[in-house]
């Protein structure tokens, strides 16, 4: 019994015996992510927009309706194109316009037409949509108003691409317009 506990240091000494070390961490091996999000065109999900335009102005519509006084009826033909697949509406389009130079900038969307532009998406850069909107406006404008613009705010927006900023219409063709 003398020689146990002489056994015992002995042990500990050379290492046979230890204080129990703590349980074996099991870490986990991450699995392979997979992403819900599609790869980006580009690396990046900024769309493009090429908007044209034409613009008239009428006292009327077919006869039917009248401009409220001081006001016309803006007929806007359209024709927009995208370099990545994003969904378009009526809803993206907006007029931007002053009664004179020194009066606030206005916008509206509030358009009406009896031949809507189309909820589609567009799918590449040859691909487009062509509508006519009216806006009923004040009949007289500063000079370079009023401004046509196509823009749906970020959150609203839906797909994988997004238009980050105002578009400003370009006058210029809007041939293949289904309207023309």
């Amino acid at each position: 019994m003398i020689l146990l506990p002489a056994f015992i240091a002995a042990c500990v000494v050379a290492g046979c015996v230890s204080s129990p070390s703590p349980a074996p961490t099991i870490t986990p091996t991450p699995l392979p992510s997979s992403s819900a999000a599609p790869t980006l065109i580009g690396k990046s999900d900024e769309a493009h927009i090429q908007f044209t335009y034409q613009l008239g102005k009428q006292t009327e519509l077919d006869g039917l309706q009248k401009a409220s006084p001081g006001s016309l009826f803006y007929v806007l033909q359209v024709k927009v194109k995208s370099d990545k697949p994003i969904e378009t509406s009526q809803d993206w389009f907006w007029m931007e316009y002053k009664a004179n130079e020194s009066d606030d900038l206005h916008s509206t969307n509030s358009a009406f037409s009896f031949v809507k532009y189309p909820t589609k998406v567009l799918n590449n850069s040859t691909d487009f949509a062509g509508g006519q909107m009216i806006f009923e406006l004040p009949a007289t404008m500063a000079p370079g108003y009023p401004k046509p613009f196509y823009f749906m705010a970020w959150e609203d927006q839906r797909g994988p691409y997004k238009v980050y900023d105002k578009v400003y219409g370009t006058p210029g063709d809007v041939q293949g317009n289904p309207l023309i």
